[in-house]
């Protein structure tokens, strides 16, 4: 028969354990060791591929469950989540699609994350699994968009979202994609290439007009604010 002591310490080391493993994503340092476990595998795929970039619209992808650290006062994956693990997806397709810049230091080229949308279509509930897609969406003489989209298991689409990244040299100069990408050996003369990005920038360069925010000429002070919310 179970002594007392080990009856309690299941009884406390149980639910302990229970809250750890559904609330591991929160620990100290697990962004961090997520990060650099995704840099670790596809920095070694792309050695192992000499740099050879993959094609310019390879879709990359990354599993995902949704934990209780995950979720909202609504009982499903709360809307920041979605932009912290889009970060997952922008290390994967640039390493997978642009290694040569990413992996080559000499080239003294960074790209900037300068923007994420979402558009949120159905809720991902605790504990669910779910897919986030990433490709190339777009480019101009100085932005490149993502593409991205979040799987639930049955194929139903549960968020879209895009990235708006620029490329930049340490001394600040941009640099524009296709010079990053003729860089990275694709060839942007290829059948088909253009048309894509031609036809994908009609959407994307209307988003170009939410930089209006910056611009709004009536003053954040003009109406009496009420006390700032002690969190």
């Amino acid at each position: 028969m179970p002594s007392t002591a080990t009856t309690a310490s299941a009884a406390i080391g149980v639910p302990a354990l229970l809250l750890l493993l559904t609330h591991i994503k929160s620990l100290p340092l697990a962004y961090t060791f997520r990060s650099w476990w995704l840099l670790r595998t596809v920095i070694k795929r792309a050695k192992a591929n000499k740099l050879k970039p993959e094609p310019l619209f390879t879709v990359v992808s990354e599993e995902h469950r949704c934990l209780y650290d995950d979720i909202d006062y609504n009982q499903h994956m709360n809307n920041s989540m979605y932009n912290k693990n889009l970060d997952f997806g922008r290390i994967h397709i640039l390493y997978t699609v642009l290694p040569r810049v990413m992996m080559e230091p000499h080239h003294h080229l960074f790209c900037h994350n300068a923007g994420v949308m979402c558009v949120f279509k159905k809720e991902i509930p605790p504990l669910s699994n779910y897919t986030i897609q990433t490709r190339i969406w777009t480019w101009n003489e100085k932005w490149m968009w993502l593409q991205h989209r979040f799987v639930l298991p049955n194929g139903d689409i549960a968020c879209y979202a895009v990235s708006k990244l620029v490329f930049k040299k340490t001394s600040g100069k941009t640099v524009p994609p296709a010079q990053v990408f003729e860089l990275c050996g694709h060839d942007l003369e290829a059948a088909g290439i253009e048309e894509r990005r031609k036809n994908n920038w009609e959407a994307a360069g209307k988003l170009l007009q939410m930089d209006a925010l910056s611009k709004d000429s009536y003053s954040w002070t003009e109406q009496v604010a009420l006390p700032a919310a002690k969190l």
